[in-house]
């Protein structure tokens, strides 16, 4: 008796690492982490106690719903809205740099570079590749 076994187990369907499920990943966390504990995230982003003025947390909080809400678009089933949302975050991204740049003009830290400008830059680049990635299926 012969047992056959199947040459592919599991094959892929697509890359093991997909942009557009990390990119939602680091933006959710962002904003869950600014939106439950802004005091733990001016920690996390280097920027320091949060001290106890109710403005800074209204201010992270409201940061933290604008990372959740492109969190959500990039889930989309819709290919267009995953779109429209990638290149939103590309602006804000770009808008993020040029207010950390304003900060550091008005003497904000240096290592603003390293948490602020490196982040935004990096959701550019996660941004710019979740673009590629859709522009297969706007062709059809």
């Amino acid at each position: 008796m012969v047992t056959e076994f199947p040459t592919e187990m599991n094959p892929p369907s697509e890359a093991a690492f997909d942009v557009l499920i990390v990119f939602s990943a680091l933006r959710a966390l962002v904003g869950i982490l600014s939106w439950v504990s802004p005091s733990a995230s001016w920690k996390a982003f280097g920027v320091g106690a949060i001290g106890a003025d109710a403005r800074p947390p209204l201010v992270t909080r409201l940061f933290g719903v604008r990372e959740l809400a492109l969190a959500a678009g990039l889930r989309s089933p819709e290919p267009a809205l995953r779109k429209a949302v990638l290149r939103t975050g590309l602006v804000v991204d770009g808008a993020d740099i040029v207010a950390s740049l304003i900060a550091l003009r008005k003497g904000a830290p240096k290592w603003i570079w390293l948490t602020f400008v490196a982040g935004a830059s990096t959701f550019i680049g996660l941004g710019i590749g979740g673009l590629a990635k859709e522009e297969p299926t706007s062709a059809t």
